[in-house]
């Protein structure tokens, strides 16, 4: 079994708190310490890595270097304005995929787990779901949220599938035309065209948001962030981080750390 490990990154101005809707925490930290943080966490495995940059601010030297090291794959696309820009580097990103199992993450997702036993675990979800996504104190849902009808989205911050459920021909013509994949998969009580909303609509939105379970493991995004603290986080023991974690307050709505 092979995994593709796939992260979209970008290099926007330094930003250390997530205030807004497209404006998560950015820091080249996540070029470096979060590709070994995410690779780390599936040490154990024949994984390929995959990582697809969307490029504002030209990186460091020092930072090109260490992510080719850590790389099957890099590609380092100059920024535009095109519209939807976002859903069209997830979709580059996972087309380079080849693995048996696909795993995205975006860049300001952290991982940690106390053993292989618990990335086994995640694996095993996928036997009886067609995606899952990070661990939430709703499961088997992101959130509480009856607008959307027991609906719910595939989080680019974290999700996982067998490569043939991407349908990446069909999630190329939902990009283009949303109308397209309503037509074809029936209307939703509310609307979101967005990538992650689009992978789930097409496969039934079978997707399972697993518990909260520090003990085992962690995948959270970061609400605020400080230079060097994933390259702390990622020489210590599993027990250290989740309490470093709880010190700060936990797992945070929907799925965030707060530094």
């Amino acid at each position: 079994m092979k995994i593709s490990l796939c992260i979209n990154i970008d290099s926007r101005p330094k930003n250390d708190i997530a205030e807004t809707m497209f404006s998560g925490v950015s820091n080249w930290d996540f070029w470096t310490e979060g590709v070994f943080n995410k690779i780390k966490f599936f040490d154990g495995y024949d994984i390929e890595t995959i990582i697809h940059a969307d490029k504002h601010k030209t990186p460091p030297t020092e930072v090109i270097n260490e992510i080719l090291s850590y790389s099957d794959t890099l590609i380092i696309r100059k920024h535009t304005s095109e519209e939807k820009f976002n859903d069209w580097n997830y979709l580059r990103c996972l087309s380079q995929a080849s693995g048996d199992i696909v795993v995205h993450f975006d860049q300001d997702t952290a991982c940690f787990r106390q053993s292989k036993e618990y990335v086994d675990y995640l694996i095993s979800l996928l036997e009886k779901h067609k995606i899952i996504s990070y661990p939430s104190h709703w499961t088997p849902n992101p959130v509480v949220d009856e607008s959307f009808g027991g609906k719910f989205w595939a989080s680019t911050r974290f999700f996982m599938c067998r490569r043939e459920t991407l349908k990446l021909d069909e999630l190329k013509k939902c990009i283009e035309n949303p109308d397209w994949m309503y037509e074809k998969y029936g209307d939703s009580k509310r609307r979101v065209d967005w990538f992650e909303h689009f992978l789930a609509k097409i496969n039934g939105n079978d997707v399972f948001y697993p518990p909260v379970e520090l003990h085992r493991g962690t995948i959270f995004s970061w609400k605020s962030y400080k230079d060097g603290v994933l390259s702390i986080l990622n020489k210590q023991e599993y027990e250290k981080v989740k309490q470093q974690i709880l010190h700060w307050g936990g797992i945070q709505y929907p799925c965030d750390v707060a530094f």
